[in-house]
């Protein structure tokens, strides 16, 4: 009987001991998060491209039936984004691009059926700001500008990466 009760003492005090150690890493780890958010420390994609990334080769044709190739990328500002029917934070990007356009050519290309009535109406109401074109599967530009899910933009100046993210606020301070 006192055996157990030995037996049982040791158990409960190294439980004891271990929930303590539990309790104080996560008290550490809450406190760096608070930290975090005090210094205003954002959390970055590590999918999407890095400032100072080159743009890489590709090709791609407008909804209007144009040529779009990396090279348009090389002449100055501009702003590339991704995005896909279905996609809450890509309606929301897009809202604000039509109520206050980036006031410099604006890319979009937009993952979806040429045929299917959303991608349609995405892409018309995205060309009042953009010049538009329809990505597929393993596209070249998804592989050159490195998308990374939607809404990917991507700020793009001579050729290289300036700002990336997945919301304006993010690729345009």
């Amino acid at each position: 009987m006192v055996e157990t009760l030995v037996v049982g003492s040791v158990v409960l005090a190294v439980l004891v001991v271990a929930n303590l150690l539990l309790t104080l890493a996560l008290v550490g780890r809450l406190r760096t998060l608070q930290e975090m958010v005090a210094n205003q420390v954002v959390l970055r994609d590590p999918a999407l491209p890095l400032k100072g990334d080159e743009v890489g080769r590709f090709e791609a044709t407008t909804v209007e039936g144009e040529a779009f190739t990396d090279a348009a990328l090389r002449e100055g500002r501009t702003l590339v984004g991704f995005f896909a029917t279905g996609c809450r934070p890509c309606a929301s990007v897009r809202k604000q691009l039509l109520e206050s356009p980036p006031g410099m050519p604006l890319m979009a290309f937009i993952e979806g059926d040429p045929g299917d009535p959303d991608t349609v109406a995405l892409g018309a109401s995205l060309k009042h700001v953009a010049r538009v074109a329809l990505l597929s599967e393993g596209d070249s530009v998804t592989r050159a500008i490195k998308q990374a899910g939607y809404p990917t933009l991507v700020l793009v100046d001579k050729g290289v990466v300036a700002a990336s993210g997945h919301y304006l606020h993010e690729v345009l301070t």
